[in-house]
């Protein structure tokens, strides 16, 4: 997500328009139905499961909220991506992960036959070595006050506002069960954990205009979404702000879920509880010490078994977490011990993904100094394969130990009952009939007539400089 503030890798050339054509663009889809599904990957694949797929690209939007002048392409068939290149464009800006760079070396190929003047890369992909390479500017960090320049005006970190962002869930394929909102509240990461790339592709920590989110929980409410997913990594560390958040989440009468570390979710659960919160995401990464002091991850194991106990203790609170395997001093048989271990914590929803390092990180570093990253493949690059010289396990070996961990911690019938007797039948019986006709019955009918395709801005509360 080419998202405001920058950090350039390389000089952009001087764009000889003084009002150019802008096209920002994700990587293009291989069939109709390919798009990422954001929460089938790390946890279950298997029928009953829970499918999340993103069918936009919120740091886009976030762009295109702020900065009007430019226009989005989210996930474009081929065709439809080199029919709209036809129409001519002085900057192509591409946003992009890992995984997806190969769709980006032939999608910028194109633009050069067609004569792009200038092309530009964002998102976690563009910290790739080889990508300045191909392209005219990198831009690292938020991209929104990057792209105004080019219009003439600045927009500033404390002016950011916030697009509408909507998903469906389903739980049977093709059937829609709810429609969540979308919410980024904050920005950046100042912790170092050496397998993240937040922290060098945006270590600053800044907070999206809070009148702009106020306007879009209105907007949310008047369309009938009842839930609210904040796809922020430190929610909470910033207490006056997230209190007015939570706040506002409690006004509306939100059901939330945010993400964060286990500290700060240790030291606001009764209040966001309390307010609505009905799910607390949270890392764990192994039950191992010596793992996660090996990946610079400044978290206690006492605290993560202290918060899965308070997890348990609030009626309608589902307990979500994520497990990394593959660390360096572990074999696989020590694997599956710390994942009987993790399991026994209780969480009601395990992501499970394969230790994986990504350029410009720490981890990339020293794996690659001190056993090699072999695999070229950019589509491996998805923390479901094994990309460096691990020295106790294959990459075959890897890919089957994921299997086995992923299927041990989320039987997918164990999955679904416990997901609907923690977030359906506990809640009802504390709410009763109101919670019944929210959640089960408005939401859901309200899901059926909502395109989460389809683009809604807003007017900016304030004026650009």
């Amino acid at each position: 997500m080419l998202r405001g503030g920058e950090q350039a890798l390389s000089e952009p050339e001087k764009t000889k328009s003084t009002d150019p054509r802008v096209l920002l663009c994700t990587a293009y889809r291989r069939f109709r139905h390919d798009y990422w599904d954001i929460a089938g990957q790390p946890f279950i694949h298997r029928f009953p499961r829970v499918a999340v797929p993103l069918r936009i690209s919120p740091g886009l939007r976030f762009i295109k909220q702020n900065v009007p002048e430019v226009e989005i392409l989210e996930y474009p068939e081929w065709p439809e991506y080199v029919e709209k290149l036809r129409q001519g464009w002085d900057i192509i800006g591409f946003s992009f992960y890992q995984h997806q760079i190969n769709e980006i070396r032939r999608m910028i190929e194109e633009a050069r036959r067609q004569r792009v003047r200038e092309i530009w890369a964002g998102n976690f992909g563009a910290m790739d070595y080889t990508i300045p390479g191909l392209v005219d500017r990198v831009i690292l960090g938020p991209g929104e006050d990057a792209v105004a320049q080019l219009f003439g005006y600045r927009v500033s970190q404390d002016e950011i506002e916030h697009p509408a962002l909507l998903v469906h869930l389903s739980i049977l394929p093709g059937i829609r069960h709810f429609t969540f909102g979308l919410l980024h509240t904050e920005r950046g990461c100042p912790y170092r954990c050496s397998f993240c790339p937040t922290p060098v592709f945006e270590p600053r920590r800044t907070t999206v205009n809070l009148e702009s989110i106020d306007r879009l929980l209105a907007y949310y409410r008047k369309i009938g979404v009842r839930e609210l997913v904040l796809t922020d990594e430190l929610f909470g560390s910033n207490p006056q702000y997230t209190d007015r958040l939570t706040d506002l989440f409690s006004r509306y009468r939100f059901r939330w879920w945010a993400q964060s570390r286990v500290e700060f979710s240790l030291r606001n659960l009764d209040v966001w509880y309390e307010r609505g919160m009905r799910a607390a995401p949270i890392g764990v990464e192994s039950m191992s010490q010596t793992a996660l002091d090996s990946v610079n991850k400044q978290q206690r194991l006492e605290k993560i078994i202290e918060f899965a106990r308070r997890i348990r203790e609030k009626p309608g609170l589902l307990g979500v977490a994520y497990f990394i395997i593959g660390y360096e001093n572990m074999t696989a048989e020590e694997t599956l011990r710390d994942a009987v271990r993790y399991k026994a914590l209780g969480f009601d929803v395990n992501g499970a993904t394969i230790l994986t390092p990504y350029p410009r990180t720490p981890l990339w570093d020293e794996l690659d100094r001190k056993y090699g990253i072999f695999d070229g493949d950019y589509s491996h690059y998805d923390q479901t394969h094994l990309v460096w010289h691990h020295p106790h396990i294959s990459p075959a070996e890897m890919r089957d130990l994921r299997a086995l961990v992923k299927n041990f911690l989320n039987r997918p019938f164990d999955v679904l009952y416990r997901g609907i007797k923690r977030a359906i039948w506990e809640e009802l019986r504390k709410q009763g009939g109101p919670f019944f006709w929210r959640a089960l019955v408005k939401g859901p009918i309200a899901s059926l007539g909502i395109d989460d395709r389809r683009p809604v801005y807003f007017s900016r509360t304030k004026k650009p400089v």
